[in-house]
């Protein structure tokens, strides 16, 4: 019995021991990992740059770019983008020259009169974006993105420095046609469950030539006599919306539906109510016509069709006495 408790014992202690180390490992983790994010902040002055433009001129626009004085000296590199969206949100990302392809890109009239910039701590620089447009420019709005990011190590390790900062450039081209457009290119679902909440999904494009701020989705769902039953409006989305690109947006309808057969109507509006799409679907609840039979008491319920005239022991039973005709046939034969 003594040696059975030294034995517990000294596997506790090992035990203890253990998570000791463990508990101690992990705290030098975090400390290491704590020790190793940046602390720099790049500060960006002139971090939208929104023109009203006349084709054949040139344009300056200064952006101011700084550090703080307690933060670590780092070199800055900046570069010329297309104008690119998430889906998901409508945040903006950087395009290559490669995947720039947008008629209504303005990547090659912008010039930067200084690649990269060195920052010591506290120091503020101004960097000139030079805007040249083209005479034959065209009608409505023009877009990239100018991106301000810490240069990379020698070794080709990125440098630790905060994230990058992207500023928009949006070039509205004076006395053009300005064609304030969307499509919804998809509206999903097309089936849902009964008496469950959902939520309605458009897939929105920018078919303009301009940028559209606020964007708002308002959806109403109809019954087959027309009568609106539910109806959602989301609040504006807070980016703008750039020519050829395409952002989801999605509606709750925290209230279900019954089984039946319904339309969606869906519109595109500015914030201030100005029609920029409209479309419609047919929404599916269950399968109308059939009978809900729950699958768990209490639970989930599944919606089919019951064979006419017959309930479920019924047909059965029906299925069960044909097949013994059947086989009495086949054995008066073999006899």
């Amino acid at each position: 019995m003594k040696k059975l408790i030294r034995s517990d014992c000294t596997t506790m202690e090992r035990k203890n021991s253990s998570h000791r180390w463990t508990r101690a490992l992990i705290a030098t983790c975090i400390i290491l990992i704590a020790l190793s994010i940046p602390v720099s902040a790049l500060k960006v002055e002139g971090a939208r740059i929104a023109l009203d433009v006349e084709p054949g001129r040139t344009y300056t626009s200064p952006i101011g770019i700084s550090i703080g004085p307690d933060e670590t000296a780092g070199v800055f590199a900046i570069d010329v983008l297309g104008f690119g969206q998430s889906r998901a949100d409508g945040s903006y990302t950087g395009l290559e020259a490669s995947a720039d392809t947008s008629p209504y890109s303005a990547r090659q009239f912008i010039t930067i009169d200084q690649p990269s910039v060195s920052l010591n701590p506290g120091e503020r620089v101004v960097i000139n974006a030079q805007i040249v447009v083209p005479a034959d420019v065209g009608n409505g709005g023009r877009y990239a993105l100018i991106l301000i990011h810490p240069a990379s190590s020698s070794s080709g390790t990125p440098a630790a420095f905060a994230s990058a900062v992207a500023i928009p450039v949006l070039l509205t081209v004076k006395n053009s046609a300005i064609t304030e457009a969307c499509e919804i290119r998809e509206i999903s679902p097309a089936k849902i469950e009964p008496d469950r909440p959902f939520a309605v999904s458009l897939t929105i494009q920018n078919s303009g030539n301009y940028h559209v701020y606020g964007i708002v989705s308002n959806v109403s769902i109809s019954d087959i006599q027309g009568r609106t039953v539910r109806s959602v409006k989301t609040d504006p989305m807070t980016r703008t919306l750039v020519p050829g690109q395409t952002v989801d947006i999605s509606s709750a309808i925290t209230a279900g539906l019954p089984v039946g057969t319904y339309q969606i109507v869906a519109r595109v509006e500015k914030q201030d109510g100005k029609s920029l799409a409209e479309k419609r679907a047919d929404l599916m609840v269950g399968i109308p016509g059939g009978t809900t039979v729950p699958t768990v008491p209490g639970g989930e319920t599944k919606t089919g069709f019951s064979l006419p005239g017959f309930g479920v022991p019924a047909g059965v039973a029906a299925i069960a006495v044909a097949l013994l005709a059947w086989s009495s046939r086949v054995r008066r034969r073999q006899i």
